[in-house]
């Protein structure tokens, strides 16, 4: 126990940069108030976040104060149910990378310590990391519903061990699935390849499995006997909308009854953690080791060739080189990449049958389409969307934090940075890129697109794409994080990537403004379009010039 303790306490102080936090703030001021301003960004845009989720919530729990029979608990069920999601769907990235591609993966294995204990240790430091998802989602409905129905000390109680218990099933479910793929890969040669092909498919699976469950609501009902049946009781709408995540359920009828009842769903819920929990850690005793040392083996290759040389421009040198280092590792593939895949699937989910190809919205969306088929309006529309799902890229605002220590062999090529970060930036604008196309051709397919409207969207969305992309790399460029313990570190939890969405967001909300200044006064298509590539291409030219200088000049301070 004591050796487990310690190991954990380690990995704790690793992960979350504890003693280099205490350093900095006994010797480097300077580096503790970069912290603490860049503590105070975070919690202020995490502020407003939470301003607009807890003033939404505030709206569903006096929708549902007006029903016939009152459920204000279901804002409970919509916390629990949104926070378990999120987990589950991204915990197996987590997961992969803190328990199988870190970089400490080596040293663990040589410790005498049980390999149990190691995952164990693993999977309380990606708990812990989680926390944060569950309180964000959990404590605006607890503290509304608390406070509107005039809840004592113990439902507090009762709900801080409902927040402490949410994760455990998802990330439980995420690391057995997880298990078996590395078990599997293990015996594999491919092993990168089929990591992230496995990670995409369970990812794909459980996304679309879940949005298929909410569509399958029977649609033999009318509206008017879907409603009475869910109003029969004053849990009928928490059992509907808890369908996608069952301990929801649990969690919300623990602190919305009393006495027997709510000990009965409090303790289904902790049951069901431990049922899901301990058999995944006796699988991992078996298991772990094998899957996550297989990542530190390497296949003897006799390869007799004849060696040739052929000259390439530095750019595209670079540009392969950074598409390899995506690829050669699965974390940075699988967040990279995902955008390529989600977002045509979620463009196509009208397809899949169920309520979603009858939704009214669907519809509507479809009747106006083919009411303004000719009109620029429309156009932009659907650039912006799909200017929305390229700006996910978290390839681009991570790709000098990536190279962490290893970012002295860069300064070591003798090629000039401009060059180097151009050819970074290429790589980054083709993920951006593909993402724009594969999400358009699933737009044409699901939205019924002519030839002209959708080669419009794309092209202009493609022109667009590229000042994101830059936005990106110029903050990673300025602040990359450089010190990470394992790949997941270096882009899932970088904060640059969560800026560059951000930045790209707030180019998609500008260009939207002068946008839609520019319809208000009629032009003529052929000169919006021929003014909107003249914006991009000015904001493009002068972003290489300051990408260009800003690499010249960070190259000489940053050090890996």
């Amino acid at each position: 126990m004591n050796k487990f303790l310690s190991l954990l306490k380690l990995q704790i102080n690793a992960r979350f940069g504890l003693s280099m936090a205490r350093y900095n703030f006994r010797h480097d001021k300077k580096e503790m108030w970069k912290a603490i301003g860049l503590a105070s960004a975070v919690l202020f845009t995490l502020g407003m976040f939470v301003f607009f989720y807890t003033y939404m919530m505030l709206g569903f729990h006096k929708a549902a104060s007006l029903l016939p029979i009152k459920s204000t608990q279901i804002i409970i069920t919509m916390g629990a149910a949104s926070a378990g999601l999120l987990i589950l769907f991204f915990g197996i990235f987590y997961i992969l990378g803190a328990l199988f591609l870190a970089r400490d993966t080596e040293f663990l294995v040589s410790l005498p310590i049980k390999q149990s204990s190691v995952f164990l240790s693993k999977f309380m430091l990606v708990l812990l990391g989680e926390y944060p998802i569950a309180l964000f989602f959990m404590l605006p409905p607890v503290i509304i519903y608390g406070t509107g129905e005039q809840k004592g000390v113990l439902y507090y109680i009762m709900a801080l061990v409902s927040v402490l218990l949410l994760p455990i099933v998802p990330l439980v479910l995420s690391s057995l699935l997880s298990l078996v793929l590395m078990h599997v890969v293990s015996r594999s040669r491919r092993r990168d390849l089929l990591i992230i092909v496995g990670s995409i498919i369970l990812f794909l699976v459980l996304f679309v499995g879940q949005n298929l469950l909410l569509s399958r609501i029977p649609e033999n009902l009318t509206e008017m006997e879907l409603y009475t049946r869910i109003l029969q009781e004053s849990d009928g709408l928490v059992e509907w909308s808890g369908r996608i995540f069952p301990p929801a359920v649990w969690i919300t009828k623990a602190l919305s009854h009393t006495g027997a009842e709510a000990l009965k769903n409090l303790g289904m819920l902790i049951l069901a953690s431990a049922v899901c929990f301990i058999p995944v850690w006796l699988l991992a005793s078996v298991i772990y080791q094998k899957g996550a040392t297989a990542q530190l083996e390497a296949e003897k290759k006799t390869i007799n060739r004849e060696l040739t040389y052929k000259g390439s421009l530095p750019v595209m040198v670079f540009f392969k080189n950074e598409w390899k280092g995506i690829l050669r590792t699965p974390v940075y593939a699988l967040n990279s990449l995902i955008g390529i895949i989600i977002g045509p699937v979620i463009l196509c989910m009208p397809l899949f049958g169920g309520n979603f190809a009858q939704d009214a919205d669907v519809e509507a969306l479809y009747a106006f389409i083919r009411q303004y088929r000719s009109s620029p309006a429309l156009v932009l529309i659907l650039s912006g969307i799909l200017l929305l799902f390229g700006s996910f890229n978290a390839a681009v605002s991570s790709t000098y934090s990536r190279e962490g220590k290893c970012l002295w062999i860069l300064k070591s090529i003798p090629v000039r940075p401009r060059i180097q970060a151009a050819g970074k930036l290429l790589a980054g604008y083709s993920i951006s890129l593909l993402s724009v196309l594969t999400a358009s051709l699933a737009m044409a397919f699901t939205l019924r697109l002519g030839f002209g409207l959708w080669l419009s969207s794309f092209l202009l969305s493609a022109a667009a794409i590229f000042p994101a992309c830059l936005i990106g790399i110029l903050i990673d460029l300025n602040r990359p994080k450089l010190h990470w313990n394992n790949p997941n570190e270096a882009i899932k939890q970088n904060f640059n990537v969560v800026l560059g969405m951000l930045a790209g967001m707030l180019l998609i909300v500008v260009l939207g403004v002068v946008c839609y200044g520019m319809l208000r006064h009629n032009m003529n298509p052929a000169l919006l379009y021929g003014l909107i590539i003249l914006i991009l291409a000015g904001l493009s030219l002068a972003g290489l010039k300051l990408l260009g200088t800003t690499a010249e000049r960070a190259y000489r301070k940053l050090e890996g």
